[in-house]
């Protein structure tokens, strides 16, 4: 194939499934939820101010990378195709959630088959996936925690359409956030007062049959 028959086809097979992805969050300000896309624009901006910020001692170009890598199997799941989504775990069946980790690795397999050019970013979502350096885990922490930073600016909205607590909130993110001290630090000391300030705002109210998926 020509140059530009494979461009055209790399436009249409692989930016196009990641522009059209949608994700559970909705984007602060507009009617719809985010896109794919979208969220890792947000990371890409976020990490660079947080890092700078702060004055961390991370290797942002290390960043960058794992942030453009590190959801680029999501459009190419099953579930992603069939459904217009990401698999989340807020609503997602149990079965489904158990199965994402393998059903990913199926997804980054057709890409690495079908853009052998993309050969550098899979090697970079393997080494986000094993969490080996600080930046990797900066950067899973920073995908926990930017969403809810969306959701207070949002109001709650995402929370209140999908009828998620505080409870299930924490369980699900919590974890991932405390894998980067600066992130964390940042989400104890002025998030989570904000947060639980503004729990009836921002998060549906418990009911006795409402668990997170394990």
């Amino acid at each position: 194939m020509s140059l530009l028959n494979d461009s055209l086809s790399f436009i249409k097979d692989f930016i196009g499934p990641m522009l059209r992805l949608k994700r559970k969050v909705f984007f602060p300000g507009i009617r719809r939820r985010e896109t794919l896309a979208e969220h890792i624009i947000g990371l890409l901006y976020f990490a660079e101010f947080f890092v700078r910020r702060e004055k961390l001692d991370l290797d942002i170009h290390k960043i960058r990378e794992y942030i453009l890598a590190h959801d680029m199997q999501e459009p190419f799941t099953p579930h992603a195709q069939n459904t217009g989504f990401d698999i989340c775990r807020f609503g997602a069946p149990p079965a489904l959630i158990r199965d994402k980790k393998r059903v990913e690795r199926q997804a980054l397999m057709l890409i690495c088959r079908q853009f052998k050019e993309l050969d550098a970013m899979t090697d970079s979502n393997h080494k986000y996936e094993e969490q080996d350096d600080d930046e990797s885990r900066f950067v899973k922490a920073l995908d926990a925690l930017l969403p809810m930073l969306n959701i207070v600016l949002d109001k709650g909205r995402t929370n209140h359409v999908d009828n998620i607590t505080f409870q299930q909130w924490r369980t699900d993110r919590e974890w991932r956030i405390k894998q980067s001290p600066p992130l964390w630090k940042c989400y104890k000391e002025e998030v989570l007062p904000l947060i639980v300030k503004n729990e009836r705002e921002l998060f549906a109210r418990e009911t006795a049959q409402q668990k997170l998926p394990l």
